[in-house]
């Protein structure tokens, strides 16, 4: 499936990019909730998931979003008031100590978390135990649905760092050359070690769809800040730091490229996206990959 959603997030905070939304959206209707679910949001950050989770489960059904880090709540509680939201409740929380009762959840929803500190996508190959998907299944009801989102490719940030690469080696970590240059700003993850986590986990009725999806940034400045904004502060800061007037080179380096992508209604990206989804067996209790 290939869409096109341009303009910056409703809902969010004013400097999250639309693609945020978009794939929360995918999410929570791929997800199939029922009305009157009870539904948790694992690393919801600022609500692109928890916000069409809550308006599936209905008035008479719940959203709980937890995160590690509370920063991100007060995005969402503006967005609580805007919408007078009553379904959904927030909770700061370590996804692999979950301070849930058993089978409490009719749905588990996993957007962008990451499952790269316990399992190799590359040699396809757990490096520690799975406590995050034990703990989702714990919560999780027997004949629930865990659901994950998870990047495949996304261009733009691709893109960034091949030309962040060639033009600024010198800024290139010692430990990144090692590995082959700068370190790309997201967890790339495939279907088949997805698969993986999901049915070692204990998971049946394994479902794994990918979706690319092509988004539009208005002009550079705009698509400078979103980058910025997904994971390439670090790099694009240390520039900053040590000399003020490469990085502005660089950025116009940046722009005269960007005219390749550039079309009538503004910079166009694309971004492939993995969906996973496992029920959990009504006969068996999960434990740590």
């Amino acid at each position: 499936m290939k869409v096109v959603y341009s303009r910056l997030a409703r809902g969010l905070s004013a400097d999250s990019p639309s693609y945020w939304e978009y794939f929360g959206i995918r999410l929570a209707d791929l997800a199939a909730i029922p009305q009157g679910s009870t539904v948790l949001d694992v690393g919801t950050g600022p609500g692109s998931v928890l916000f069409p989770a809550a308006e599936c489960a209905g008035e008479y059904g719940r959203a709980i979003g937890i995160d590690i880090d509370s920063g991100p709540f007060r995005h969402i509680l503006s967005g609580i008031q805007r919408r007078g939201s009553k379904n959904i409740f927030l909770a700061q929380m370590d996804a692999a100590n979950l301070g849930f009762a058993n089978g409490l959840f009719d749905r588990v929803l996993c957007g962008f978390v990451g499952w790269d500190n316990c399992f190799d996508f590359v040699r396809q190959e757990f490096i520690g135990p799975d406590l995050r998907l034990a703990e989702i299944s714990r919560v999780l009801r027997a004949g629930g649905r865990v659901g994950i989102s998870a990047w495949a490719r996304q261009e733009d940030l691709d893109w960034l760092g091949e030309r962040f690469r060639r033009y600024l080696p010198e800024y290139v970590a010692d430990e990144e050359k090692e590995m082959g240059g700068v370190k790309t700003a997201y967890s790339k993850e495939n279907a088949r070690g997805l698969e993986r986590i999901l049915r070692e986990g204990g998971l049946q009725d394994i479902d794994i769809a990918t979706e690319t999806a092509e988004f539009i940034s208005r002009n550079e400045e705009e698509w400078w800040w979103q980058v910025w904004g997904a994971g390439w502060r670090e790099h694009i800061d240390r520039v900053a730091r040590a000399d003020a007037d490469r990085l502005k080179q660089f950025k116009e380096r940046i722009v005269e490229g960007l005219q390749q992508q550039k079309h009538n209604d503004g910079i166009r990206f694309s971004k492939t996206v993995l969906f996973g989804f496992g029920t959990k067996r009504k006969d068996c209790s999960l434990t740590a990959a």
